[in-house]
């Protein structure tokens, strides 16, 4: 390689050798300043002193004495800036000392406690001295006077912060002039290595990358061609990159709102959950199921947002303590306004594409309707049951009871009125009708029906059953809302939907009635939304808990009296209308029975206006 291709890590090393050899130049340089400064203040000071140091010696001389006024002290001392000034009598005990070199008296030991005679030498030589420690504030003159044979010394002192401050300066800038020497020659060495490493290393690269020619004059120029084709290399590259990365980006976009499209479109509610038990998603099949409370639940914990739904906070806490995943667990909900729903729960992990678990996942269906289906299905199923036996069974309970009621009254036509064998016929004959009509009744269950839809008044039929009923019932207070749309007319079996709605608001009159309450109230209303809804309420104490799950059983009744046949034969019919008939108790009392009707049912053919008394026109 030739001397020019190392020519720049010479520059570079010669660059850095000028920084430090100006570096240099300038510290002495501002050590040279300062000690011409302090040299400059030292001057002034002594040649102010012995200034002084003369005044004071021609005043003795002129007054004759050596003992000066205060007040001459005071005005010589403001004159030169003295720190203090006085005259020091030079016996011949002070001047035996300072010949053979001992320590001084207390009178000149205040100036310095360390001065000994052989510093005080030059006074007997009759020349001055100046005292001044290294950093401190006060310089003396001692100045050597005669006056009448004897010998004096004038001592006078000034007090320098500044000349002391420049001292202590010039000592610390000695040793940070060392010091920064020091660190000056270390950074620079450092800084040559900080400076070619990278330079060698960026030329090693470019020589393994084939793109350097190590033959070239000037190595800094073709390391830096190299380093500009592998740039335009990079910039071509990205820009295939960002051309990739742009129809990526474009396919998760797509592949997301897909997917989202999905999540929000199957039927099944999906909930996912972090580590935490915090929400990451919700699909609008879940928001319908659980209905979340507030707008916003996205990272809120599952028990802040379906805090109304212990029963699934457990069995998600379940699942984490154990680790197993559990699948279609029956899970009862309560619901405002019903006796609440059953879900079908699945609760399992979300794993990465390691295995890793990074979540939950929960899944909801709704199988409230599956299970009145699967009620429906068994009523059905009891009912064709019942039917197949009923055709058999009513003919013998009816011969039987036809020839108990004629042998009855032939008994009673052949015996007297007073006779106890005439009593015994009369009960024979009623007990005989009563297993008559009670056989009528389960024929009237048990035997298909079929509709005959007409067109009829709602709130009619309605009115009739409240003009029934309440003159039986006179101590309850029933009542019919008015209905919230003019629109009154339906189609449907008028006869059948009577007998189903009599039969619920007997047992409802009849319930209330029998508790004996002043305040007992039966409510008939109905709402006309995606469905048509009629709900019979009273303000009873209840169905009892153990009978609820009968009630739609035939023959089982909560009375005496009861056949057990009237609301299995009501929701018969209302099913047959394709409804649903439901009911409801309140955790206070009360019980609500609900009839839903298809919205097909209404008729488009008419519409009646109310009257002012709420009769239909």
């Amino acid at each position: 390689m030739s001397s020019k291709t190392k020519a720049f890590r010479w520059e570079v090393r010669l660059g850095l050798a000028l920084i430090v050899l100006v570096l240099v130049i300038l510290n002495f340089a501002s050590h040279y300043t300062l000690h011409r400064v302090r040299q400059s203040l030292d001057d002034s000071i002594k040649d102010r002193l012995s200034e002084a140091a003369v005044v004071v010696s021609n005043t003795i001389l002129k007054q004759a004495t050596t003992e000066l006024a205060d007040s001459l002290i005071a005005d010589i001392s403001y004159t030169y800036n003295l720190d203090y000034l006085r005259v020091i009598h030079m016996n011949y005990e002070r001047i035996l000392a300072i010949q053979a070199g001992q320590p001084i008296d207390t009178v000149l030991g205040h100036i310095d406690v360390a001065l000994t005679g052989n510093r005080l030498m030059p006074l007997l030589q009759n020349q001055p001295i100046y005292l001044h420690a290294s950093g401190s504030e006060i310089t003396h003159l001692l100045f050597p006077a005669k006056f009448t044979g004897s010998d004096y010394v004038i001592n006078v002192a000034d007090r320098n912060s500044l000349l002391g401050s420049l001292e202590n300066a010039g000592k610390i800038l000695v040793f940070f002039a060392v010091l920064g020497i020091l660190i000056i020659t270390y950074v620079a060495t450092r800084f040559a290595r900080l400076v070619m490493d990278p330079f060698i290393r960026l030329r090693q690269k470019a020589e393994e990358s084939g793109r350097f020619d190590s033959s070239a004059d000037d190595e800094v120029t073709e390391l830096i061609s190299s380093y500009e084709q592998i740039i335009d290399d990079l910039r071509a590259n990205e820009e295939e990159l960002v051309r990739l990365n742009r129809i990526i980006t474009k396919h998760a976009e797509n592949l997301e709102v897909y997917n989202d499209h999905i999540l929000r479109s199957i039927p099944t509610g999906i909930i996912t959950f972090d580590l935490d038990q915090k929400i990451s998603t919700i699909n609008r099949a879940a928001e319908e199921i659980l209905h979340p409370v507030g707008e916003s639940y996205q990272g809120k914990p599952f028990c802040a947002v379906y805090g109304e739904y212990p029963a699934l906070d457990e069995l998600l806490t379940a699942v984490i303590a154990s680790g197993e995943p559990v699948h279609n667990v029956p899970v009862p909900i309560p619901e405002r306004g019903n006796d609440g729903k059953m879900l079908a729960v699945s609760v399992s992990h979300l794993t990465d594409s390691d295995g890793g678990r990074i979540g939950l996942s929960l899944l909801v269906n709704d199988q409230t309707a599956l299970m009145r289906l699967q009620e429906e299905v068994e009523l059905n199923r009891r009912m064709a049951s019942l039917g197949e036996m009923s055709t058999g069974l009513a003919h013998q309970l009816r011969n039987a009871a036809a020839a108990m009621v004629g042998f009855a009254n032939l008994i009673s036509k052949k015996t007297a009125g007073d006779d106890p064998v005439r009593q015994n016929a009369e009960f024979l004959l009623k007990e005989a009708k009563e297993v008559e009509a009670l056989v009528a009744r389960f024929l009237d269950f048990a035997r298909p029906l079929h509709l005959s839809p007409v067109e009829f008044d709602l709130y009619r039929l309605l009115e009739s059953i409240v003009g029934l009923y309440a003159p039986k019932y006179q101590n309850v207070n029933l009542r019919l809302k008015r209905m919230e749309t003019s629109r009154n007319l339906m189609v449907g079996d008028e006869l059948l939907l009577k007998q189903a709605i009599s039969n619920i608001v007997h047992n409802a009159c009849a319930a209330v009635a029998g508790e004996e309450n002043p305040c007992g109230e039966v409510v008939i209303d109905v709402s006309i939304g995606q469905e048509i809804t009629i709900r019979i309420s009273d303000n009873g104490s209840g169905i009892p808990e153990e009978y609820r799950e009968n009630i739609f059983t035939p023959f089982f009744s909560g009375s005496p009296s009861g056949t057990g046949l009237g609301l299995p034969l009501a929701r018969k019919i209302v099913t047959l209308h394709d409804g649903m008939l439901d009911f409801y108790c309140g955790d206070d009392g009360g019980t609500t029975f609900t009839i839903t009707l298809p919205k097909s049912a209404w008729s488009d053919a008419a519409s009646v206006e109310f009257a002012q008394n709420g009769h239909s026109a």
